[in-house]
């Protein structure tokens, strides 16, 4: 989930005042992603329509065919993961986990004011990203509540938890948001004990560990750009640094701010674009080998299906009330 920048909860959990809707007036410069900030993503649905298929794509990139609608009538699709063949995923607009069953959703779970933006699979069932109620919760995968995550070791809250990934020791890394480069990546280990690993980041957003465990990438919304950090034997982490900036890499004449990311056996990392440029899928060493363009304004997530075919992603579009959201099917473009 990108950044949405101040505002109160209602309207930014997507309940617009009449009156607010009045007075907003569309910033100039859409690809301006500091002239969003100030508004929570119920405005940004405000925003005029971004064309489906850009013209300014690189070689690599193309317009998705085959793509499949599924899900129509959400609000605001985010945290898109498997668990078995099942696509499981949450509505932020209105605080609920779904499972998609055929081409429609199945609610799973709803806690009012929770805002969630990530999900993640545990033995027990799933934890969710709560953005708007500063927690992680984790609920079996028939929607009750087994354990709330309020505070790390030393018993300070979080400030917009985000995303979550997995390690291979039955770890978990999270990413809180935060403002003003105060954003943060937790570790919760074997012991339960919740640890800041990394600090100082420009809105943290989606994170994934490499297949080899060795290393964790996370998603720097607000400098355009993905960072690396190489993961020790207690699930700390070295150093971040600089993976690849995305303004550099993918088409110029516009800006672009990394959002969800997943990651294949091969270490190709998928990177949903949440201004309307669909996603990318960048090689190990920094390469683009992929950027697929696809219907929408928005694009927070995605997800990989589990035998490696297809992309399953969320979109945005509309404008104010009229705003619409839905997940999206197309190839996989780099499946063989």
């Amino acid at each position: 989930m990108a950044r949405l920048g101040g505002g109160d909860a209602a309207v930014k959990r997507g309940i617009v005042s009449e009156a607010f809707m009045a007075t907003f007036k569309p910033p100039s410069g859409l690809g301006s992603r500091r002239a969003l900030r100030r508004m929570r993503r119920a405005a940004q649905m405000a925003l005029l329509a971004i064309p489906a298929c850009l013209t300014l794509l690189p070689s690599s990139a193309r317009c998705a065919s085959n793509e499949d609608t599924l899900a129509p009538g959400l609000g605001f699709p985010e945290g898109t993961i498997f668990v078995g063949d099942t696509l499981y995923f949450v509505d932020y607009a209105t605080s609920e986990v779904f499972r998609l069953k055929g081409h429609d959703k199945e609610l799973v779970w709803h806690e009012a004011g929770c805002g969630p933006t990530g999900l993640l699979k545990r033995d027990e069932g799933l934890l969710v990203a709560c953005y708007d109620s500063n927690r992680v919760v984790l609920i079996s995968l028939d929607g009750k509540v087994l354990k709330r995550i309020e505070q790390d070791a030393e018993g300070h809250g979080f400030a917009e938890p985000n995303d979550l990934a997995a390690d291979a020791k039955g770890g978990v890394y999270f990413s809180a948001s935060g403002s003003n480069k105060s954003g943060k990546v937790y570790y919760v280990g074997a012991d339960q004990r919740v640890r800041v690993v990394a600090t100082d980041i420009d809105y943290a957003n989606g994170l994934v560990v490499s297949p080899d465990g060795g290393l964790l990438y996370v998603a720097e919304s607000d400098a355009h750009r993905l960072l690396i950090a190489t993961i020790a034997a207690d699930g700390t982490l070295g150093a971040l640094r600089e993976f690849v900036n995305l303004n550099a890499l993918l088409a110029k004449g516009r800006s672009y701010v990394p959002d969800g990311v997943r990651i294949d056996a091969e270490g190709r990392l998928f990177v949903s674009l949440w201004d309307g440029g669909g996603f990318a899928v960048i090689g190990a060493t920094g390469n683009l080998i992929a950027q697929i363009d696809v219907n929408g304004e928005h694009h927070a997530n995605l997800a990989i299906s589990p035998e490696g075919r297809f992309v399953y992603g969320t979109t945005v579009s509309g404008n104010g009330s009229d705003a619409r959201g839905a997940l999206y099917r197309v190839p996989n473009p780099v499946f063989k």
